[in-house]
């Protein structure tokens, strides 16, 4: 039987329940919604430990940014609901809650909030109270900028781990309740455990089954072992009408060259499916017919539904069951949604390098499994990674170029032939990422710098500004100062003290209100740095030049 399916609903909901955000239908969310930036928030006593911790992380070039600052634990504990740190630092002793106390409460309440705990040597007893309460690492005072980073790291990837393997468990529990969906229309045997699931299913929704009418049309030199990837062809492009159309609901394949779509009842299905037939007809020359049900009531109508609409769709279609066989493979569609999901999330974090390995480590893999399965995982990733350049680099879909690429991949023979194949792939989506970086990266640094002229009074990062202009930081770092002659940590020190020396040239602003101005809450950190730049103190400066 072939299988393969395309989600919105449940693996969306699934998602939320344990922190990951999946929604298909948006280029822009087309996986986890994840953050440009992970999330840390301080927790100190020490003004000046604290500021300077905050001023480094900012200006790091990592992906971790400063959400929330708190001088002891009890203004933590109510910051944290709202601010929802990935990480917390916190000193262990403080004033009217101490961190370890801090620590136990937000771990009974948020689980999967890590902690650092910073500690002196004389605290060795009340580190290990805060290791045994689920602290992930300490920090032991004096610590360097080093030390930090490594820990920082250290939670970096632990995060990375845990959201893909809740990915992999969201695919894993959409595929099982996917395959009770397709039993139930079927009036195949299910698991009866997962009625609970169907009764989640929205209350109000139709059911669209869409029939590939010939897989052999006299204009195309289809063969029957082309079947399995022109199906797979067939859903991944209806599944792409989906996203653009903003259709909302579940794309799963019935039987050979039939899938069934069950969607929201509100939405205007009609200019979907007429994408959708001449897409698949334009893209692989395979003619298309559907039909839609009224209103579905409750799961159980479903085996109903589908026949009814099988028979008012018999009429016209004139498939020959010797072409229409089904394939022997089963497609896993939500492999392939679950590398698309994968490769945004490396996109949006600005992981370029990380997104290499895993790429070339998937292709690595497919090569080496028996060469029946290969093909259909080979063309999965293709389509993942058409999926990307569509989203995120905007590169529309080539009909002669995918024909050509599937006659291709049929031809290929052996683990090098298959390997060449996706090298093929490999670079085209890497000429198309070159492609978009070189177009979208004309005029970022103009973007970048105007961005932080409107916010310079706040704890800007690299990270931070780079997402502002959809570059990964190591390479807006590389352009920033290439086009402007400065490090981007520079170049905001000097914007930051030209303001300054505007103020006290121009205003009777005391040193404390211009530092808070220029985004400095200490007003000593400030003085510091003004006499680094300019050779002289605030006061001195403004005795100077001031009219």
């Amino acid at each position: 039987m072939f299988m393969g399916s395309r989600t919105v609903w449940t693996f969306d909901s699934w998602n939320r329940e344990h922190g990951l955000y999946l929604d298909c239908r948006s280029s822009s969310n087309c996986a986890r919604k994840e953050r440009h930036s992970m999330r840390i928030m301080l927790v100190e006593d020490e003004p000046l430990f604290r500021k300077g911790l905050a001023k480094m992380i900012a200006g790091s070039g990592t992906r971790w940014t400063v959400c929330g600052e708190a001088e002891n634990g009890q203004v933590a504990e109510q910051m944290i609901p709202e601010l929802q740190p990935d990480l917390v630092m916190t000193d262990i002793r403080m004033p009217a809650m101490d961190g370890l106390q801090l620590l136990k409460q937000t771990k009974a309440r948020f689980p999967s909030i890590e902690f650092i705990v910073i500690t002196g040597y004389q605290d060795f007893y009340y580190a290990q109270t805060a290791l045994r309460s689920g602290a992930l690492d300490l920090l032991v005072k004096p610590c360097s900028m080093q030390d930090i980073f490594d820990v920082l790291h250290k939670v970096e990837v632990l995060l990375a781990e845990r959201e893909a393997v809740a990915r992999q468990a969201a695919s894993d529990k959409q595929l099982l309740l996917e395959n009770t969906l397709r039993a139930v229309m079927l009036r195949f045997p299910y698991a009866l455990g997962m009625l609970e699931e169907l009764k989640g299913m929205p209350d109000s929704y139709r059911l669209l089954m869409i029939q590939i009418m010939d897989f052999f049309p006299v204009h195309r030199a289809y063969r029957k072992q082309d079947v399995s990837l022109l199906q797979f062809s067939a859903l991944n492009i209806i599944g792409e009408m989906m996203d653009i159309f903003g259709i909302t609901g579940t794309l799963l394949g019935i039987e050979s060259g039939r899938f069934a779509l069950l969607f929201d009842a509100s939405a205007d299905e009609e200019p979907f499916v007429e994408a959708a037939c001449r897409t698949v007809q334009q893209l692989l020359g395979l003619p298309m017919s559907a039909a839609c049900s009224d209103l579905v009531g409750e799961w159980t109508q479903l085996p109903d539904v589908y026949e009814s609409l099988l028979e008012k769709m018999k009429a016209s279609i004139s498939v020959d069951k010797a072409n229409g066989q089904e394939a022997a493979l089963a497609i896993n569609r939500a492999r392939q949604q679950l590398i698309s999901a994968q490769l945004a999330a490396f996109f949006s974090s600005g992981q370029i390098d990380a997104m290499k390995s895993y790429l070339e480590q998937h292709a690595l893999e497919i090569s080496s499994i028996n060469e029946e399965a290969w093909r259909i995982e080979a063309l999965s990733l293709s389509f993942a990674l058409q999926d990307t350049m569509r989203k995120q680099f905007g590169q529309e879909s080539d009909s002669l170029s995918l024909t050509d690429r599937i006659s291709k991949l049929h031809d290929c023979h052996g683990k090098d032939e298959a390997g060449a194949w996706m090298k093929e792939e490999l670079e085209r989506f890497w000429t198309a990422f070159q492609a978009w970086q070189n177009r979208h990266s004309a005029g970022a640094i103009s973007r970048a710098v105007r961005y932080m002229q409107e916010r310079y009074t706040e704890s800007l990062s690299l990270q931070q500004v780079a997402a502002q202009v959809h570059l990964n930081a190591t390479y807006f770092s590389h352009v920033f100062k290439k086009e402007t002659g400065f490090s981007f940590v520079q170049y905001l020190l000097e914007m930051r003290m030209e303001k300054a020396k505007q103020l006290l040239a121009n205003t009777d602003m005391n040193i404390t209100e211009i530092s808070g101005a220029i985004g400095y809450d200490l007003p000593n950190y400030f003085a510091k740095l003004f006499r680094q730049c300019t050779g002289l103190s605030p006061k001195e400066f403004r005795k100077q030049n001031q009219i």
